[in-house]
């Protein structure tokens, strides 16, 4: 079974290490596959329709490339969305929740905000349709956010059903928990830089994930650099030749391959530490020197990924 054929993949990690990145490339593979899929970049970030050239819709779905879409959950906008699916009246939502009594409760209850969030993440994979009545996606990539809040928000269902105990809100979050929480329809992926604190905070979150670390898939290890063609046992003897010469463009020359070695051995030792401590498949993708990624670009990672993701 594929790691596409699952409904949800959840993708965290710590800020920066390329989240969305892999989230983009994810959706290009489920694509090429024939599925149609939708990523959800989660608290108003916006970063996806940029890479593709389009223009964000915010809450309402845009088409990346063919087969793909995004849109940005907010937390607001999920309650709004919430509340009108129960009442039925949006009239109503604007009069009850959108007044200077209810907008400090509602930003002040426990959770809520990130149990909202995934509640949308529920909705596109369980209840959205198109207009012959099929689901409208087979795939939602979830691009969560950073270490310490994507656990917080993954965690969010479950609070708000101890929270409330029972009524609407408690039936809700229970029928978000129940897919979130099942390793059959909902895996999850973390994505890690080979640096020492990154790694650090990829190992803690796995320890921290729970009975959820059962649904863990994945760690992507993102912008590793090529090895060097000069195995290092004969970098080290042609070193010795090379140093201490009086050209300073030799000189120059020795010390970015000394750099490019050592950060072959730290690589090496952050994919060896990770494989220890996750006990999960780590998969590489390269290092792109262009830092504003085009769809090119994406699909060249998505080469790279491709064969991974039938094998996890």
């Amino acid at each position: 079974m594929s790691l596409l054929d699952h409904s949800i993949i959840v993708v965290t990690g710590k800020g920066g290490v390329g989240k969305t990145t892999v989230c983009a490339v994810l959706g290009l593979i489920a694509t090429r596959q024939g599925k149609r899929a939708i990523i959800t970049e989660t608290s108003g970030a916006r970063v996806l329709p940029g890479i593709f050239g389009v223009k964000s819709q915010g809450y309402q779905p845009v088409e990346l490339s063919p087969g793909l879409d995004t849109l940005s959950i907010t937390p607001l906008e999920a309650i709004e969305d919430y509340v009108v699916q129960q009442i039925k009246v949006r009239k109503l939502y604007e009069l009850v929740f959108r007044n200077r009594v209810m907008a400090p409760f509602v930003d002040g209850v426990p959770g809520l905000h990130d149990a909202v969030q995934l509640g949308k993440v529920w909705d596109c994979a369980v209840q959205a349709r198109d207009w012959q009545g099929h689901p409208r996606w087979d795939l939602v990539i979830v691009d969560a956010p950073a270490t310490g809040h994507g656990l917080t928000m993954l965690q969010a269902p479950r609070s708000m059903m101890d929270l409330t105990r029972a009524g609407p809100l408690y039936k809700g979050n229970a029928k978000v928990e129940s897919v979130l929480s099942d390793p059959v329809q909902t895996r999850l992926i973390i994505v890690c830089l080979p640096e020492e604190m990154p790694v650090a905070e990829t190992i803690e979150l796995s320890q921290r994930l729970g009975p959820r670390r059962r649904q863990l898939s994945l760690c992507v290890l993102n912008e590793m650099h090529p090895a060097p063609s000069v195995p290092p046992q004969d970098w080290t003897i042609a070193r010795d030749a090379l140093t201490g010469s009086s050209s300073p463009a030799l000189d120059e020359a020795v010390g970015l391959v000394d750099t490019w070695q050592d950060r072959m051995q730290a690589q090496d030792r952050a994919r060896k530490r990770l494989a220890a401590e996750l006990k999960l498949t780590i998969t590489d993708l390269p290092f792109l020197f262009r830092r504003r990624l085009t769809p090119a670009d994406l699909a060249r990672l998505a080469d790279t990924l491709t064969p991974v993701l039938t094998a996890v």
